[in-house]
């Protein structure tokens, strides 16, 4: 009977301590003392004789090392020679010079949270006469190197025919490391070697870049399969991206006819204009793709233009005045219209041109006339830098709108038409000096009147980074335009094979200085002779600017191979590509990244562990499941405390009979 109790007694025990454990589990959630405002009113209060001693026993000055992921838990051991009132701690993460925890109360021994890297640790306490001490320390986490991360990338990225691509993109690097991109294949698009630029915020590197390009032609128009890739290095992570290039029609371009005068009788009595239209789908006025017409503001219909373009009309006295014409032209539109073509503002049907111009109608023609001018005097000085200002009004007799030629040194600048007040701005620029010419004229086609200035320009020297000479003017009072107003983009294509310095340079090759730079930067790599090579590049800028500032090198050492290839543990250049890390990328296959769907490069699982920033989920066992394999090991415990009883019992039956025998 004592058995049996016994083992009801250990039963109970153990389905107690079960029932405590895991089916009666309350969760309970770690707390600090928080004040609000920190720890606020100690008083470190030192009596001369007294001496409090503390020591940090744990952490100790070293490098404690971590994996990728995972939090920095650093156990705080610490001890004293006096009872203590209070303890408090200020943790510092010394590469960035910031204070990660100011001031905590602590009770020892406890557990901390660093930062990654230099860790500096400050205790203090006082015991209860207020007498005070405190101890510093020092300490590293080091953690393995991981990969960078490229940020959100749209899978399709759309440019349009006639715009420049630029679309901004992120990575991310935990390691803090200097990222470098590329992307493959280049021309027309293209990314920055280095970032636009990088911030570190909460220990955590994001760098900025850009895939751009130049102006988008027709012969650009089409689908581009792209590999974007960014590196620490050592690791990388790649996204392959589709580029398209949506084909757009564009409006024909035409002539600017300009106001025309014609008489009733004798000479000059037949307007014939062959009117000049160029289209990049269509051709031109002849090609007999386009459709014109003529549109008279009077309502008074004079003449047509034939579907070549050409205006073949002769006037008579029937016809004295002046006309207000519009000439217009449309075109097919385009043959294979892009689905997405929505994104570039238009449909790709048909577009129209149009070109309005005055005629003058008349029996005797009189010359129009600049009534008034500014600068009043035409001999004038002037900075190189200083925006110069024109102004003039003209009018004609009979009534026509003459149109405004501008002129600089007999280059013409600007015309302006439809109005009798105009106006001209013009700046010559930095590095400009000498007398220049500026001259306007108005006409009604046939007769005119002109005024020119003569400008003493005072040269202002180019600052040291800046462009050279300025431009021409603007219309209707718009700013000249200066070349230093254009933005340098520079666009890099791949580095061509490497070749050995040595033997290049007795060939002619390679110049002297630039076979004295290489040599030197090899010199710094400790390459020998036999595999100091050099490549070359061709960096051009997009915006066209004809600028050499800030150009990229074109020329770098590097380490010469007979034949490199994606097996031969360089990284290299061949084939028409390079390799974004030691045999991969590029010409060879895609580097293994954290985001290839592979469990490669030690990765503890698919695409996370080992060098992924990303730690693999750990599984858990739900609530339900534990409580289902809780009730499964107590019924199994029943069972046996039953089978033990009974065999108890039936033991006990069985003495029982062999004593009454």
């Amino acid at each position: 009977m004592k058995k049996i109790v016994m083992l009801i007694l250990v039963f109970s025990i153990i389905f107690s301590i079960i029932n405590i454990l895991f089916l009666g589990l309350v969760p309970v959630k770690d707390f600090q003392y928080i004040t609000g405002k920190g720890v606020v009113g100690i008083l470190a209060l030192i009596i001369e004789g007294d001496t409090l001693n503390i020591t940090i026993l744990h952490p100790t000055n070293t490098t404690y090392n971590f994996s990728i992921g995972a939090t920095y838990a650093i156990n705080l051991n610490v001890s004293s020679n006096y009872n203590t009132s209070n303890w408090w701690y200020t943790l510092r993460d010394e590469r960035h010079n910031l204070v990660v925890n100011n001031s905590i109360l602590f009770t020892p021994n406890t557990t901390i949270y660093a930062v990654r890297w230099d860790n500096r640790l400050l205790v203090y306490a006082n015991d209860s006469s207020g007498v005070s001490d405190n101890k510093n320390v020092t300490f590293f986490i080091n953690v393995p190197n991981s990969a960078p991360v490229l940020g959100s990338v749209d899978n399709e990225i759309y440019v349009c025919e006639g715009s420049a691509l630029s679309y901004f993109f992120n990575a991310t690097d935990v390691d803090e490391d200097n990222l470098t991109f590329d992307i493959i294949p280049k021309n027309p698009f293209f990314v920055n070697t280095n970032p636009i630029n990088q911030t570190i915020n909460s220990q955590n590197t994001t760098a900025k870049n850009e895939i751009f390009s130049g102006v988008i032609g027709k012969n650009d128009v089409r689908n581009y399969s792209e590999n974007l890739s960014v590196s620490d290095s050592s690791l990388a992570d790649s996204k392959s991206i589709n580029i398209t290039a949506i084909e757009i029609n564009n409006a024909p371009g035409v002539e600017n006819i300009g106001v025309k005068t014609i008489y009733t009788q004798g000479d000059n009595q037949t307007l014939f204009e062959e009117w000049d239209v160029s289209d990049v789908e269509n051709g031109n006025q002849s090609s007999g793709n386009f459709t014109f017409n003529t549109t008279f503001s009077s309502g008074s219909w004079i003449f047509n233009i034939s579907q070549s373009g050409v205006i073949n009309f002769t006037a008579n006295s029937t016809y004295v005045g002046v006309y207000d014409i519009a000439v217009c032209v449309v075109d097919l539109g385009i043959k294979n219209i892009h689905q997405n073509i929505s994104v570039c503002g238009q449909s790709g049907t048909n577009r129209s041109s149009c070109d309005s111009f005055e005629l003058t109608i008349t029996g005797d023609n009189r010359a129009p006339t600049i009534t008034s001018y500014s600068p009043v005097n035409l001999v004038f000085d002037a900075s190189s830098t200083e925006s110069l200002l024109f102004n003039v009004s003209e009018r004609d007799p009979d009534g026509s709108t003459p149109d405004t030629y501008w002129y600089v040194d007999e280059v013409r600048k600007e015309i302006d038409s439809g109005a009798t007040y105009d106006t001209f701005s013009y700046s010559f620029g930095c590095g400009v000096s000498g007398v220049h010419r500026i001259r306007v004229d108005t006409t009604d086609g046939s007769l005119n009147d002109s005024v020119q200035w003569n400008a003493t320009i005072s040269k202002v020297s180019c600052p040291v980074q800046s462009a050279g000479a300025g431009g021409g003017g603007g219309g209707g009072g718009g700013g000249g335009a200066s070349s230093s107003a254009c933005g340098v983009k520079w666009a890099c294509h791949a580095w061509q094979l490497c070749q050995n310095t040595e033997r290049s340079f007795e060939i002619g090759v390679i110049s002297g200085d630039h076979y004295r730079e290489v040599s030197e930067e090899c010199s710094l790599n400790d390459w020998d002779d036999d595999v100091c090579g050099f490549q070359i590049r061709n960096c051009v800028d997009v915006n066209e600017c004809n600028r050499e500032f800030n150009k990229p090198g074109e020329i770098q050492a590097c380490y010469f191979t007979i034949a490199p290839s994606c097996f031969d543990g360089i990284e290299n250049c061949h084939d028409g590509e390079c390799e974004f890390l030691v045999d991969c990328g590029g010409p060879c296959l895609a580097c293994s990244t954290c985001s290839d769907g592979v469990q490669n490069q030690g990765e503890e699982n698919v695409d996370c562990g080992g060098p992924c920033p990303n730690r693999c989920p750990v599984e858990k066992p739900s609530r339900a499941r534990l409580i289902h394999y809780l009730i499964v090991v107590t019924l199994l415990l029943v069972i046996l405390l039953i089978v033990k009883l009974y065999r108890v019992i039936m033991l006990k039956k069985t003495r029982t009979k062999k004593v009454k025998k």
